[in-house]
């Protein structure tokens, strides 16, 4: 059996990455309502924080001196904003597909901010890229006139913003920080935030705690452990050797693995136009990523 080339192998664990992700969204909407929002995320990121811990050990050298904890604290109430965004939309409406579109939108606002407020160049193929994903929320949003949008979509348009501003924030503190460790810390940011605000703002107990974690294990297990530490740790090993080009349109791909997994699962009911939207939506993501070279006279 011929061997695989290192490139196809970091496409293999980037497709891995992927898929949990994509499913990741499946176990969001499963919990929606059973739970408190903010217990939800503290303990889902406190697994999170837990499971690199092996990875840290495993992957980082002794005696690396980077600015972890300022990094992962700031990356940290970001994530945490649009995890919770991302979360209360779901609440309000759970449909994995749906979300996962729209939040894929994230991967087309990234080089249109950096642009933006950075005045860092990007290519024709990002404004069309823009131009369709705007299309498709609007084709997916709005089946019956401006009024008939969702505050769920609203929401978990928000979120994305928050996103494409996290995946910006990490961008930045990543060339100074361990990328392993910074993300150990802006998980236990995270934990720390959701626990805290559970307990003290939305007034949730002891026991209410245990019981609500209790009923919710599978699906907390999953986001917590899988799509945080194992989808992690896989997408770290796929940068090794990737394709920038190739690894952006696979990582894409997380939110056809929501619908998929939306549809399996007997979560989502979307209309022949919803789906048409979330087609377009995804062919503006893909054009986006592509990495289109003009020819030179």
């Amino acid at each position: 059996m011929a061997k695989l080339s290192k490139k196809a192998q970091s496409n293999i664990l980037f497709l891995i990455t992927t898929i949990i992700w994509g499913m990741a969204f499946v176990a969001q909407c499963t919990v929606a309502g059973k739970i408190d929002l903010f217990l939800f995320l503290g303990a889902r990121y406190f697994l999170g924080a837990l499971s690199l811990v092996p990875v840290i050990l495993i992957f980082t050298k002794k005696g690396q001196k980077t600015k972890n904890l300022l990094a992962g604290v700031v990356c940290g109430v970001v994530l945490f904003t649009a995890s919770a965004l991302q979360q209360y939309g779901i609440n309000l409406s759970p449909n994995a597909g749906k979300a996962g579109f729209i939040t894929g939108i994230y991967t087309v606002l990234v080089p249109i901010f950096y642009f933006l407020f950075f005045r860092k160049k990007t290519g024709i193929n990002v404004c069309f890229g823009a131009v369709l994903a705007v299309l498709g929320l609007y084709v997916l949003s709005v089946q019956n006139g401006i009024n008939s949008i969702e505050k769920a979509d609203i929401i978990i348009f928000l979120g994305a913003i928050m996103w494409a501003i996290h995946i910006i924030a990490i961008d930045f503190f990543v060339k100074k920080a361990n990328p392993i460790k910074l993300s150990f810390y802006q998980f236990l940011t995270c934990g720390v935030l959701g626990v805290l605000i559970a307990f003290c703002v939305t007034g949730v107990n002891v026991t209410e705690a245990v019981t609500g974690l209790s009923g919710i294990l599978p699906s907390l297990l999953y986001v917590g452990v899988l799509s945080s530490g194992v989808a992690y740790t896989t997408q770290a090993l796929g940068q090794k050797n990737a394709d920038p080009t190739y690894s952006a349109i696979i990582l894409s791909g997380e939110a056809v693995f929501a619908a998929i997994g939306g549809a399996i699962f007997g979560i989502d009911k979307m209309s022949l136009r919803s789906y048409v939207g979330c087609f377009i939506i995804f062919s503006g993501i893909i054009l986006s990523q592509l990495n289109i070279k003009q020819k030179k006279n």
